[in-house]
């Protein structure tokens, strides 16, 4: 629901680089995804720490957007390359820095209009350079197998009858993930929603008057307004309907779970005013940011959480757009689906129930509670609160237009 970071632009164009130039860039590309799949950092926050760990170098807007392309493509795809590349290391499964490399290359192969050939030169110079002649001969016969077979790789199905384990990779995703949203949504569903969420993801942005779909990602350029999801800015527009069709006086609206803001500027763009907080005090500054920005302070008061709890005072509609796992955004965010556990599930359930309860006590008599995630589990999306009625209900998912990211809502009414 927030005005969200883009990160690096991709590039549109595959046009590639001299291949000496590239085979540098190939072993940057393997310490971010190394940095990535070892840590909890997010793509963008990987990119930063390698990039400038690299002493006395800079990298022009094209090695960063490669940099950022490949290792987000092996994201997105990782299962499936993995699969790909096991199925081919029959004697002994490469780990480490040289599977790292056959990722990229094998994503690449996968997914990018690149000649097969070119890939496979830059790949096993960069593992000569590193590692010596073996394991370069060794990426070498996998890489040349996996390009010959390149097509068949690309056409690649399953379906429900194909054994678990490929299910698994096809869909490209943890075995844990695959199971819970297999027992939520069925196989069908999770084949599509797998499917969906390979493609590069379209930047939609926001004006006061206006949606627009940024073709080549944000430039800087554009008029006064904020990046945000089409299907978050579908489900501001439901709420903002709503809230004109009960109301003839100005209701007061808490966003209790602002960051960095993006719910908040559209609902003032659609005429309310807004209390705006979050408990991320680094990240409540963005808000701040963003409401000058845009010159909204008359409509859109930001709150340090601290000062809220404790304040008195009652609204007639809280929206918790709840912390959670995120698993509905993986298209942008591809590195999510590998550094979430079921036990962040769990931990954020916890936290979900502790804003539910608060709310609970602060909304005014008929108030309203609009509970929001960009989770595609049940767990984290109650269908009822003890004490409310359940009046709304909104879900878009990946696979379905707008083909935005995974959003699941529901209004709830106080009961009397």
């Amino acid at each position: 629901m927030a005005a969200e970071s883009t990160g690096p632009k991709p590039p549109r164009s595959t046009t590639q680089k001299a291949p000496e130039s590239l085979t540098g860039l190939r072993s940057i590309a393997c310490q971010v995804l190394a940095r990535v799949m070892n840590s909890k950092d997010t793509l963008d926050e990987a990119m930063t720490r390698v990039l400038s760990s690299v002493s006395g170098k800079t990298f022009p807007d094209f090695d960063r957007s490669w940099i950022f392309e490949v290792v987000s493509g092996v994201l997105r795809y990782r299962g499936r390359v993995d699969f790909i590349i096991d199925t081919y290391a029959l004697k002994k499964k490469p780990a480490g820095e040289i599977r790292r490399f056959l990722e990229l290359a094998i994503y690449q192969l996968l997914a990018q209009e690149v000649p097969p050939a070119l890939v496979v030169s830059e790949t096993v110079q960069a593992i000569r350079l590193r590692d010596g002649e073996h394991p370069a001969k060794f990426a070498n016969a996998i890489l040349r197998k996996v390009a010959d077979q390149r097509e068949n790789w690309r056409s690649w199905r399953v379906t429900e009858e194909s054994p678990f384990l490929e299910q698994v990779a096809w869909c490209s995703l943890p075995e844990w993930l695959f199971k819970k949203l297999r027992k939520d949504h069925g196989s069908a569903w999770v084949f599509a929603f797998s499917e969906a969420v390979l493609d590069r993801p379209t930047v939609w942005y926001r004006t006061r008057n206006e949606t627009l779909r940024l073709e080549d990602g944000y430039r800087g350029d554009e008029p006064p307004g904020f990046v945000q999801d089409i299907s978050n800015q579908k489900l501001v527009d439901e709420a903002a309907a709503f809230l004109k069709s009960r109301r003839q006086e100005p209701p007061k609206i808490l966003d209790l779970c602002s960051a960095p803001g993006g719910k908040s500027l559209a609902l003032a763009f659609a005429g309310f005013s807004v209390t705006a907080t979050d408990v991320d005090a680094e990240r409540l500054d963005r808000v701040r940011q963003n409401v000058a920005r845009l010159g909204l302070e008359a409509q859109i008061t930001v709150v340090d959480h601290e000062k809220l709890m404790l304040a008195p005072g009652k609204f007639d509609l809280i929206w918790i757009d709840a912390p959670c796992s995120s698993t509905g955004i993986v298209r942008r965010h591809p590195e999510i689906k590998w550094n979430r556990t079921f036990h962040d599930v769990e931990k954020m359930i916890l936290a979900q129930q502790t804003l539910i309860d608060w709310a609970k006590h602060r909304l005014e008599p008929g108030g309203w509670m609009l509970y929001s995630t960009c989770s595609l589990l049940e767990a984290e999306n109650p269908a009822s609160i003890e004490g409310f009625e359940l009046l709304k209900k909104w879900e878009w998912f990946p696979q379905n237009e707008p083909r935005g990211d995974g959003i699941r809502a529901a209004l709830f009414g106080r009961q009397s």
